[in-house]
Protein backbone atom coordinates (compact mmCIF):
# COMPACT_ATOMS: atom_id res chain seq x y z
CA UNK A 1 0.00 0.00 0.00
CA UNK A 2 2.91 2.51 0.70
CA UNK A 3 4.25 1.83 -3.10
CA UNK A 4 0.45 3.13 -4.05
CA UNK A 5 0.73 6.01 -1.77
CA UNK A 6 4.03 7.10 -3.22
CA UNK A 7 3.13 6.74 -7.28
CA UNK A 8 -0.01 9.27 -6.05
CA UNK A 9 2.37 11.89 -3.89
CA UNK A 10 4.56 11.42 -7.04
CA UNK A 11 2.11 11.65 -9.48
CA UNK A 12 0.45 14.84 -7.85
CA UNK A 13 3.36 16.69 -6.71
CA UNK A 14 4.71 16.27 -10.72
CA UNK A 15 1.52 17.83 -12.04
CA UNK A 16 1.83 20.78 -9.55
CA UNK A 17 5.16 20.79 -10.70
CA UNK A 18 4.72 21.16 -14.07
CA UNK A 19 1.77 23.76 -14.02
CA UNK A 20 1.40 25.20 -10.83
CA UNK A 21 -1.02 28.16 -12.27
CA UNK A 22 -2.86 25.69 -14.16
CA UNK A 23 -6.57 24.57 -13.66
CA UNK A 24 -5.35 21.13 -15.04
CA UNK A 25 -2.93 20.68 -12.12
CA UNK A 26 -5.13 21.87 -9.46
CA UNK A 27 -7.18 19.14 -10.98
CA UNK A 28 -4.97 16.48 -10.71
CA UNK A 29 -3.39 17.36 -7.28
CA UNK A 30 -7.46 17.38 -6.16
CA UNK A 31 -8.25 13.63 -7.86
CA UNK A 32 -4.95 12.50 -6.45
CA UNK A 33 -5.62 13.59 -2.55
CA UNK A 34 -9.34 12.20 -3.28
CA UNK A 35 -7.82 8.46 -4.08
CA UNK A 36 -5.32 9.26 -1.12
CA UNK A 37 -8.52 9.29 1.26
CA UNK A 38 -10.23 6.30 -0.52
CA UNK A 39 -7.34 4.58 0.66
CA UNK A 40 -8.07 5.62 3.91
CA UNK A 41 -5.11 8.50 4.41
CA UNK A 42 -5.91 10.95 6.63
CA UNK A 43 -8.22 14.48 5.94
CA UNK A 44 -7.96 16.03 9.66
CA UNK A 45 -4.19 17.24 9.18
CA UNK A 46 -5.21 18.84 5.96
CA UNK A 47 -8.19 20.53 7.72
CA UNK A 48 -5.62 21.77 10.09
CA UNK A 49 -3.47 23.26 7.97
CA UNK A 50 -6.12 24.50 4.91
CA UNK A 51 -8.12 26.13 7.11
CA UNK A 52 -6.70 28.78 9.33
CA UNK A 53 -4.69 29.05 6.27
CA UNK A 54 -7.65 29.65 3.74
CA UNK A 55 -9.10 32.39 6.67
CA UNK A 56 -5.61 34.62 6.52
CA UNK A 57 -4.95 34.41 2.81
CA UNK A 58 -8.77 35.45 2.16
CA UNK A 59 -8.48 38.27 5.24
CA UNK A 60 -5.19 39.69 3.55
CA UNK A 61 -6.65 39.36 -0.28
CA UNK A 62 -9.40 41.13 1.23
CA UNK A 63 -7.92 43.62 3.16
CA UNK A 64 -5.38 44.28 -0.42
CA UNK A 65 -9.06 44.94 -2.13
CA UNK A 66 -10.02 47.76 0.38
CA UNK A 67 -6.66 49.63 0.12
CA UNK A 68 -6.93 49.33 -3.75
CA UNK A 69 -10.53 50.58 -3.38
CA UNK A 70 -9.83 53.60 -1.28
CA UNK A 71 -7.31 54.81 -3.27
CA UNK A 72 -4.39 54.27 -0.89
CA UNK A 73 -2.30 51.68 -3.41
CA UNK A 74 -2.42 54.43 -5.91
CA UNK A 75 -0.43 56.65 -3.48
CA UNK A 76 1.46 54.45 -1.45
CA UNK A 77 2.74 53.16 -5.03
CA UNK A 78 3.65 56.88 -5.78
CA UNK A 79 5.03 57.16 -2.72
CA UNK A 80 7.72 54.34 -3.03
CA UNK A 81 8.37 55.74 -6.89
CA UNK A 82 9.01 59.03 -5.28
CA UNK A 83 10.63 57.78 -2.50
CA UNK A 84 13.85 56.23 -4.75
CA UNK A 85 14.20 59.86 -6.33
CA UNK A 86 14.04 58.50 -10.09
CA UNK A 87 16.48 55.58 -9.89
CA UNK A 88 15.92 52.41 -10.64
CA UNK A 89 18.27 50.63 -8.15
CA UNK A 90 17.08 52.48 -5.37
CA UNK A 91 13.75 51.49 -6.11
CA UNK A 92 14.79 47.96 -6.16
CA UNK A 93 15.96 48.38 -2.84
CA UNK A 94 13.00 49.90 -1.04
CA UNK A 95 11.07 47.25 -2.59
CA UNK A 96 13.32 44.35 -0.85
CA UNK A 97 13.19 46.22 2.36
CA UNK A 98 9.18 46.56 2.31
CA UNK A 99 9.04 43.07 1.46
CA UNK A 100 11.31 42.03 4.18
CA UNK A 101 8.94 44.95 7.08
CA UNK A 102 5.93 43.35 5.49
CA UNK A 103 7.12 39.67 6.15
CA UNK A 104 7.91 40.61 9.84
CA UNK A 105 4.18 42.40 10.47
CA UNK A 106 1.98 40.44 8.24
CA UNK A 107 4.17 36.93 7.68
CA UNK A 108 5.44 35.66 4.50
CA UNK A 109 1.79 35.10 2.81
CA UNK A 110 0.55 38.92 3.75
CA UNK A 111 3.60 40.04 2.56
CA UNK A 112 3.26 38.97 -0.99
CA UNK A 113 -0.54 39.41 -1.01
CA UNK A 114 0.31 43.69 -0.12
CA UNK A 115 3.27 44.18 -1.85
CA UNK A 116 3.13 42.25 -5.23
CA UNK A 117 0.10 44.51 -6.44
CA UNK A 118 1.57 47.48 -4.86
CA UNK A 119 4.87 46.88 -6.86
CA UNK A 120 2.86 45.59 -10.35
CA UNK A 121 1.55 49.01 -10.06
CA UNK A 122 5.06 50.96 -9.29
CA UNK A 123 6.77 49.56 -12.11
CA UNK A 124 3.51 50.65 -14.72
CA UNK A 125 3.78 54.16 -12.96
CA UNK A 126 7.66 54.58 -13.42
CA UNK A 127 7.40 52.96 -17.01
CA UNK A 128 9.93 50.28 -15.53
CA UNK A 129 10.66 46.54 -15.30
CA UNK A 130 8.49 44.59 -13.10
CA UNK A 131 10.39 41.77 -13.04
CA UNK A 132 13.54 42.87 -10.75
CA UNK A 133 10.52 44.17 -8.37
CA UNK A 134 8.59 40.94 -8.13
CA UNK A 135 11.61 38.34 -8.31
CA UNK A 136 13.06 40.55 -5.31
CA UNK A 137 9.68 40.64 -3.16
CA UNK A 138 9.66 37.19 -3.31
CA UNK A 139 12.83 35.91 -2.87
CA UNK A 140 13.32 38.25 0.30
CA UNK A 141 10.19 37.59 1.44
CA UNK A 142 10.60 33.96 2.02
CA UNK A 143 14.31 34.01 2.51
CA UNK A 144 13.53 36.78 5.43
CA UNK A 145 10.57 34.55 6.95
CA UNK A 146 12.62 32.45 9.15
CA UNK A 147 13.69 35.47 10.74
CA UNK A 148 10.86 35.83 12.77
CA UNK A 149 8.37 33.85 14.77
CA UNK A 150 5.26 34.94 12.85
CA UNK A 151 6.98 35.43 9.35
CA UNK A 152 6.16 31.99 8.41
CA UNK A 153 3.33 29.45 8.82
CA UNK A 154 6.15 26.96 9.32
CA UNK A 155 7.90 29.07 11.91
CA UNK A 156 4.73 28.49 14.16
CA UNK A 157 4.39 24.98 13.53
CA UNK A 158 7.51 24.38 14.77
CA UNK A 159 7.06 26.28 17.92
CA UNK A 160 4.15 24.88 18.66
CA UNK A 161 4.88 21.32 18.19
CA UNK A 162 8.82 21.53 19.48
CA UNK A 163 8.07 23.93 22.33
CA UNK A 164 10.23 26.57 20.86
CA UNK A 165 9.66 29.89 22.93
CA UNK A 166 9.10 33.42 20.45
CA UNK A 167 12.51 34.80 21.94
CA UNK A 168 14.56 31.87 21.47
CA UNK A 169 13.33 31.65 18.00
CA UNK A 170 14.24 35.05 17.48
CA UNK A 171 17.72 35.45 19.46
CA UNK A 172 18.64 32.41 16.94
CA UNK A 173 17.30 32.93 13.74
CA UNK A 174 17.13 36.79 13.23
CA UNK A 175 20.81 36.96 11.84
CA UNK A 176 20.78 34.19 9.30
CA UNK A 177 16.92 35.50 8.22
CA UNK A 178 18.61 38.49 7.80
CA UNK A 179 21.81 37.19 5.93
CA UNK A 180 19.26 34.73 3.59
CA UNK A 181 17.38 37.60 2.62
CA UNK A 182 20.60 39.99 1.94
CA UNK A 183 21.98 36.88 -0.31
CA UNK A 184 18.70 37.12 -2.52
CA UNK A 185 18.67 40.94 -2.60
CA UNK A 186 22.50 40.67 -4.19
CA UNK A 187 21.74 37.52 -6.19
CA UNK A 188 18.49 39.39 -7.69
CA UNK A 189 20.05 42.49 -8.60
CA UNK A 190 23.21 41.05 -10.28
CA UNK A 191 20.87 38.82 -12.17
CA UNK A 192 18.56 41.73 -13.28
CA UNK A 193 21.45 44.22 -13.32
CA UNK A 194 20.36 45.85 -17.09
CA UNK A 195 16.29 45.96 -16.19
CA UNK A 196 18.29 48.03 -12.54
CA UNK A 197 20.08 50.30 -14.82
CA UNK A 198 19.21 54.14 -15.38
CA UNK A 199 16.30 56.27 -14.04
CA UNK A 200 12.79 57.48 -14.37
CA UNK A 201 10.52 60.30 -14.10
CA UNK A 202 9.65 61.61 -10.68
CA UNK A 203 6.42 62.32 -9.75
CA UNK A 204 5.46 64.23 -6.26
CA UNK A 205 1.89 64.07 -6.53
CA UNK A 206 1.67 61.58 -3.80
CA UNK A 207 1.95 64.49 -0.91
CA UNK A 208 -1.21 65.46 -0.22
CA UNK A 209 -3.90 64.71 2.59
CA UNK A 210 -5.37 61.50 3.01
CA UNK A 211 -8.67 61.43 1.94
CA UNK A 212 -11.36 59.75 4.58
CA UNK A 213 -11.74 56.24 3.26
CA UNK A 214 -7.74 56.25 2.72
CA UNK A 215 -7.75 57.09 6.75
CA UNK A 216 -9.79 53.83 7.33
CA UNK A 217 -7.95 51.76 5.03
CA UNK A 218 -4.56 52.60 6.48
CA UNK A 219 -6.01 51.96 10.05
CA UNK A 220 -7.04 48.35 9.07
CA UNK A 221 -3.94 47.74 7.79
CA UNK A 222 -2.15 49.23 11.06
CA UNK A 223 -4.94 47.11 13.35
CA UNK A 224 -4.58 43.46 11.42
CA UNK A 225 -0.32 43.74 11.31
CA UNK A 226 -0.49 45.04 15.10
CA UNK A 227 -2.84 42.14 15.80
CA UNK A 228 -0.81 39.12 13.85
CA UNK A 229 2.39 40.91 15.21
CA UNK A 230 1.53 40.87 19.01
CA UNK A 231 -0.26 37.78 18.48
CA UNK A 232 2.97 34.80 18.93
CA UNK A 233 3.99 36.96 22.04
CA UNK A 234 1.09 35.72 24.06
CA UNK A 235 0.89 32.00 22.10
CA UNK A 236 -1.51 32.68 19.85
CA UNK A 237 -1.11 31.51 16.04
CA UNK A 238 -1.44 35.15 14.35
CA UNK A 239 -4.16 33.92 11.67
CA UNK A 240 -6.68 34.17 13.55
CA UNK A 241 -6.02 37.60 15.45
CA UNK A 242 -5.27 39.36 11.87
CA UNK A 243 -8.11 37.64 10.36
CA UNK A 244 -10.71 39.09 13.13
CA UNK A 245 -8.67 42.47 12.95
CA UNK A 246 -9.44 42.32 8.86
CA UNK A 247 -13.37 40.81 9.70
CA UNK A 248 -14.12 43.98 12.13
CA UNK A 249 -12.60 46.80 9.18
CA UNK A 250 -14.55 45.34 6.58
CA UNK A 251 -17.88 45.20 8.56
CA UNK A 252 -17.58 48.87 9.04
CA UNK A 253 -16.68 50.01 5.19
CA UNK A 254 -19.11 51.12 3.08
CA UNK A 255 -18.89 49.87 0.41
CA UNK A 256 -17.42 47.11 1.44
CA UNK A 257 -14.61 45.42 -1.05
CA UNK A 258 -15.37 42.17 -2.64
CA UNK A 259 -14.79 38.84 -0.48
CA UNK A 260 -11.20 37.21 -1.96
CA UNK A 261 -11.05 33.65 -1.39
CA UNK A 262 -8.20 31.82 -3.29
CA UNK A 263 -10.28 28.16 -3.72
CA UNK A 264 -7.01 27.13 -5.98
CA UNK A 265 -4.52 27.73 -3.69
CA UNK A 266 -6.24 26.10 -0.71
CA UNK A 267 -7.09 22.72 -3.16
CA UNK A 268 -3.19 22.72 -4.15
CA UNK A 269 -2.03 22.69 -0.55
CA UNK A 270 -4.69 20.30 1.06
CA UNK A 271 -4.08 17.75 -1.62
CA UNK A 272 -0.45 18.11 -0.82
CA UNK A 273 -0.79 17.71 3.00
CA UNK A 274 -3.21 14.19 2.19
CA UNK A 275 -0.27 13.24 -0.07
CA UNK A 276 2.60 14.03 2.20
CA UNK A 277 0.51 12.27 5.23
CA UNK A 278 -0.02 9.10 3.77
CA UNK A 279 3.80 8.90 2.55
CA UNK A 280 5.69 10.34 5.16
CA UNK A 281 9.17 12.30 5.05
CA UNK A 282 12.45 11.26 6.38
CA UNK A 283 14.98 13.68 6.95
CA UNK A 284 18.36 13.22 8.73
CA UNK A 285 18.03 14.13 12.53
CA UNK A 286 21.48 14.55 14.28
CA UNK A 287 22.11 15.37 17.42
CA UNK A 288 25.33 17.33 16.85
CA UNK A 289 25.45 20.79 15.54
CA UNK A 290 28.42 20.55 13.36
CA UNK A 291 28.41 22.88 10.28
CA UNK A 292 27.87 19.56 7.51
CA UNK A 293 24.92 18.20 9.96
CA UNK A 294 23.31 21.32 9.76
CA UNK A 295 23.66 21.82 6.03
CA UNK A 296 22.66 18.61 5.74
CA UNK A 297 19.44 18.86 7.23
CA UNK A 298 18.61 22.74 6.09
CA UNK A 299 19.34 21.51 2.46
CA UNK A 300 17.43 17.98 3.23
CA UNK A 301 14.28 19.87 4.18
CA UNK A 302 15.21 22.83 1.69
CA UNK A 303 14.64 20.12 -1.27
CA UNK A 304 11.59 18.25 0.12
CA UNK A 305 9.80 21.53 0.45
CA UNK A 306 10.60 22.75 -2.80
CA UNK A 307 8.76 19.31 -3.93
CA UNK A 308 6.02 18.92 -1.43
CA UNK A 309 5.25 22.82 -0.49
CA UNK A 310 6.65 23.62 2.82
CA UNK A 311 3.54 23.85 5.12
CA UNK A 312 3.14 19.94 5.03
CA UNK A 313 7.11 19.82 5.03
CA UNK A 314 6.66 21.02 8.03
CA UNK A 315 4.86 18.65 10.41
CA UNK A 316 6.50 16.24 8.93
CA UNK A 317 9.79 17.92 10.01
CA UNK A 318 8.34 18.84 13.43
CA UNK A 319 7.29 15.43 13.94
CA UNK A 320 10.80 14.01 13.57
CA UNK A 321 13.18 16.63 14.76
CA UNK A 322 13.85 17.95 18.65
CA UNK A 323 14.08 21.40 19.40
CA UNK A 324 17.61 22.86 19.17
CA UNK A 325 20.12 23.68 16.83
CA UNK A 326 18.66 21.21 14.11
CA UNK A 327 15.10 22.84 14.63
CA UNK A 328 16.33 26.45 13.48
CA UNK A 329 18.14 24.82 10.41
CA UNK A 330 15.25 22.97 9.22
CA UNK A 331 13.11 25.98 9.75
CA UNK A 332 15.80 27.87 7.34
CA UNK A 333 15.17 24.74 5.07
CA UNK A 334 11.62 25.51 5.01
CA UNK A 335 11.53 28.86 4.46
CA UNK A 336 14.86 29.91 2.25
CA UNK A 337 14.76 25.95 0.72
CA UNK A 338 10.66 26.43 -0.34
CA UNK A 339 12.32 29.37 -2.85
CA UNK A 340 13.67 26.63 -4.89
CA UNK A 341 10.51 25.70 -6.95
CA UNK A 342 7.17 27.62 -7.74
CA UNK A 343 4.92 25.60 -5.71
CA UNK A 344 7.32 25.52 -2.77
CA UNK A 345 5.54 28.17 -0.88
CA UNK A 346 2.01 29.56 -0.48
CA UNK A 347 3.15 32.41 -1.17
CA UNK A 348 5.19 31.91 -4.18
CA UNK A 349 2.05 30.41 -5.68
CA UNK A 350 -0.29 33.28 -4.94
CA UNK A 351 2.54 35.97 -6.28
CA UNK A 352 2.31 33.77 -9.58
CA UNK A 353 -1.36 35.06 -9.72
CA UNK A 354 -1.58 38.75 -8.53
CA UNK A 355 1.04 39.03 -11.25
CA UNK A 356 -0.58 37.63 -13.85
CA UNK A 357 0.43 37.99 -17.38
CA UNK A 358 2.73 40.26 -15.70
CA UNK A 359 4.94 37.73 -14.36
CA UNK A 360 8.28 36.96 -15.15
CA UNK A 361 8.99 32.82 -15.84
CA UNK A 362 10.08 31.16 -12.47
CA UNK A 363 12.30 28.71 -13.83
CA UNK A 364 13.26 26.35 -11.32
CA UNK A 365 17.26 25.97 -12.00
CA UNK A 366 17.39 29.53 -11.72
CA UNK A 367 15.46 29.30 -7.79
CA UNK A 368 16.89 26.42 -7.13
CA UNK A 369 20.52 28.26 -7.20
CA UNK A 370 19.12 31.09 -5.40
CA UNK A 371 17.37 29.11 -2.51
CA UNK A 372 20.76 26.96 -2.00
CA UNK A 373 22.67 30.26 -1.58
CA UNK A 374 20.59 31.75 0.96
CA UNK A 375 20.44 27.55 2.78
CA UNK A 376 24.44 27.96 2.85
CA UNK A 377 24.42 31.65 4.08
CA UNK A 378 21.65 31.38 6.44
CA UNK A 379 22.77 28.04 7.59
CA UNK A 380 26.65 29.06 8.20
CA UNK A 381 25.75 32.13 10.02
CA UNK A 382 23.50 30.24 12.45
CA UNK A 383 26.46 28.19 13.25
CA UNK A 384 28.61 30.98 13.83
CA UNK A 385 26.46 32.26 16.35
CA UNK A 386 25.07 29.08 17.87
Amino acid sequence: MLTVHVIIALLAVGALALGPRSSAAVVAVAVASLIDVGLGSAVAPALGVVVPLLAFLTAALTLAALIETSGLADRAARLLASAARGDIFALYLLACMLSAVLTSVVSLDGAVVLAVPLLRRVSRLTGTSFAPLFLGAVAVSNAFSSAVPQGNPTNLVLIDRLGIGPGAFLEHMLLPGLAAGMVCVAAVALHQRQALAGRYAVSTSCWTALSRRERRAAFAVGAAALAGWLAPLAGIAPWWPFSGAVAAAILIERPRPPLVVPWRIGVQVAALVVAVESVGLPVPTPHAATLPELLMIALAVGAASALVNNLPASAAVAALLGAGPAAYAASIGLSAGALATPQGSVATLIAGDLAGNDAPPLRTLYLAALAAAAVIAATLLLWVTA
